[in-house]
């Protein structure tokens, strides 16, 4: 009789056994898959005051096709200020991930509902192709009829292509 309690035991720990095995075994692959990554879920933004709507974000890897620039960042926002912006004086762009900073340009006069562009290179060999990257943009501009400068700052999430 103590035999056969001895057999039932040894059965039920390798029947578990090997569901256990086969569970690892299938959590192994997803993690292979990367679905435990939670940069897949996330998805892009773009958060600057309410009247600088963004209108699209780009931000290219190493290994980008021609003709794109690698780490090339371009960034188009929409004045709805209300009225027209003078002028960018300054405009820097950060990337988050290895504290870069590059200058993304300045413009002329911005009218009402038209497109403010910011462009900036960054050093590609960090940026893989489907990462989410933050960029961190700071735009100094200044309105007709006034000498003082105003300063802005958003964050972009953009997913490297």
């Amino acid at each position: 009789m103590r035999a056969k309690r001895g057999q039932s035991s040894v059965e039920y720990l390798m029947t578990y056994g090997w569901a256990f095995i086969i569970l690892l075994a299938v959590l192994a692959i997803l993690y292979s898959f990367g679905v435990f990554n939670p940069q897949q879920y996330m998805g892009e933004e773009c958060l600057f005051q309410p009247s600088l709507q963004c209108k699209s974000m780009t931000l290219m890897s190493n290994d980008a096709p021609k003709p794109a620039t690698p780490g090339e960042f371009k960034l188009t926002l929409n004045n709805g200020l209300g009225y027209p912006i003078a002028g960018t004086t300054k405009c820097e762009a950060q990337l988050l991930s290895t504290g870069e900073i590059k200058s993304c340009g300045t413009q002329g006069e911005i009218l009402p509902n038209k497109e403010i562009f910011a462009t900036s290179t960054f050093s590609a060999g960090t940026l893989r192709t489907a990462t989410l990257e933050k960029v961190k943009i700071t735009i100094t501009y200044t309105i007709p009829g006034s000498a003082e400068p105003y300063t802005t700052s958003g964050m972009v999430s953009v997913r490297v292509s």
